[in-house]
């Protein structure tokens, strides 16, 4: 995969050479997948429709955001 990010934020993450920002980004993902996949799980059953699923999806991500402590999407 390859991802674009703002160049101002390119120019930040570059001066954190202590940062391995590969891992930051798969824990993302990873975060973001697991979130999504118990979604699915939870509603397998229900009659929400996508957009109801996606805002859960963001309450999820937002929570497991501030659990950690790490700004949301």
């Amino acid at each position: 995969m390859t991802f674009s990010i703002p160049e101002k934020l390119k120019e930040r993450a570059q001066k954190r050479a202590d940062v391995n920002w590969s891992a930051v980004v798969a824990q993302a993902i990873e975060e973001r997948l697991n979130g999504l996949e118990l979604l699915d799980r939870i509603t397998a059953k229900t009659h929400l429709t996508e957009h109801d699923v996606e805002d859960l999806a963001d309450v999820v991500d937002t929570a497991m955001a501030n659990h950690f402590g790490v700004p949301s999407a």
